[in-house]
């Protein structure tokens, strides 16, 4: 069992314990190790961060690691998530490294990790490195002109905003008559996001797009979809689109200040090409699932984080898979979420439908209702009177509906989702299985 890594990399508070400069230190020669130092070639790792006061710490630690190893490595700056995983494969580094916590607020910050074609790394890479940051005593520095050196690429977002760009020709005259509000939510896309938009011909209200090192997050991005809603309903927009801290998700309102998930946003997608499966996780709502049932479309569904998704189209035919949270994935583009691509493939496709956001709501979810519990020990859902609870709960929906409670992957948080007919039954259900874990 992994002790470091969750879902989505290594991630904590910054300069606690497992997130600090040793476990740094620690990791980057574990990465040396495992993945660079099999032949003699000298090797590339590329670094990105988001925009949290804490980032210039472990950029620089693992920066000067990796150099006193023997490895060069390219510092990307702010850049967004995606970004990193494209640019890795583009240019043919050995590693990318994005330093991010992703949607949590700026104290908290993480490591992700992508190989040499951009892909997050499995479960049995991530076990190995921890084995070997926890067992492996050996010194790879080296002396001398073996040294490697760090450079700043200042260029790199510029090349990640031309890739975007490239993919979209939208008619100026069109979007010209477009109010759309972006919510940059404070972090790598602050620059890029707007930047973009505007170039494209639509008239923007940019929200959001100041960082300052402890505002990512804060009260904006996809994590408060409320505020949206109410900007795009005060400007009279078209629509609004909103990212989080490292541009890897996006949703969407529609002009009535409605939101449109990751599944909204996969329905849209799906009608266009001839998509005959695609790929979701167990959260996956069951009124999803039954309108790609209706459309001959299977669902695939994998364990909760992007990753598994991103690892499960790379074996297989699939193209387009998801989140309801807003990860996308669209394989051909990139191998992992890119929330400003797939916000403009949507986009652009509602264009082609001549249809309002509005008119595009697919589908009919299932009821649900969903909370988190915060815990000290995520164990506590092994205790037996837990369990007891739990199956008991998961029997009174069986046929009508589904219960999930899982520990989160990337926060102190039991996540309980309960999905079914009766709103209010899930309501007592819910409540029932969190009071159980709070007096636990």
């Amino acid at each position: 069992m992994k002790k470091l890594f969750g879902t989505d990399g290594l991630r904590g508070t910054a300069n606690v314990y497992p997130l600090t400069i040793d476990i740094c230190r620690k990791l980057a020669q574990a990465i040396y190790k495992k993945f660079l130092s099999h032949d003699l070639k000298r090797k590339t790792i590329f670094i990105g961060k988001d925009t949290r006061i804490s980032g210039d710490i472990f950029e620089h630690s693992l920066a000067a690691e990796f150099c006193a190893m023997g490895a060069d490595v390219k510092l990307l700056g702010i850049i967004p998530t995606p970004a990193v995983s494209i640019l890795t494969k583009k240019f043919g580094a050995d590693l990318g490294i994005m330093i991010s916590a992703s949607h949590n607020p700026y104290n908290d910050n993480g490591i992700k990790l992508f190989n040499s074609l951009g892909l997050k790394l499995s479960d049995e890479d991530e076990l190995e490195l921890e084995n070997l940051i926890f067992n492996d005593k050996g010194d790879y520095s080296v002396l001398n002109d073996k040294v490697g050196r760090a450079t700043c690429d200042h260029m790199a977002p510029k090349v990640y905003q031309d890739i975007i760009e490239r993919h979209f020709s939208f008619d100026k005259e069109v979007t010209g008559k477009l109010n759309i509000v972006v919510d940059s939510s404070n972090g790598a896309l602050s620059k890029i996001a707007p930047w973009i938009f505007q170039n494209l011909g639509f008239n923007i209200v940019s929200l959001f797009d100041n960082p300052n090192g402890v505002n990512i997050n804060e009260n904006c991005g996809v994590t408060h979809p409320e505020v949206l809603s109410r900007a795009v309903k005060n400007n009279n927009a078209d629509f609004g689109v909103a990212f989080d801290g490292d541009g890897d998700r996006v949703l969407i309102c529609d002009e009535t200040g409605q939101l449109l998930n990751g599944e909204d946003i996969l329905a849209i997608l799906s009608l266009e090409g001839n998509h005959l499966e695609i790929v979701s996780t167990i959260m996956a709502n069951f009124g999803f699932e039954k309108y790609l049932e209706r459309r001959g479309i299977k669902l695939t569904k994998t364990n909760v984080g992007d990753r598994y998704i991103s690892e499960y189209l790379r074996y297989n035919s699939a193209d387009l898979g998801g989140e309801p949270s807003g990860h996308i994935i669209i394989k051909s583009h990139a191998p992992t979420g890119d929330g400003l691509f797939s916000g403009l493939k949507t986009i652009e496709m509602m264009l082609r439908s001549g249809k309002k956001f509005s008119e595009l709501r697919l589908f009919d979810p299932c009821p649900s209702v969903n909370k988190n519990v915060r815990v000290t020990d995520k164990s506590v859902i092994e205790n037996e009177k837990i369990k007891k609870i739990i199956e008991n709960c998961r029997s009174e929906l069986s046929g009508k509906g589904k219960l999930i409670v899982r520990p989160s992957g990337t926060e102190p948080l039991i996540r309980i989702t309960a999905e079914g007919e009766n709103s209010d039954e899930l309501q007592d259900i819910v409540e029932k299985i969190s009071a159980a874990i709070r007096d636990a």
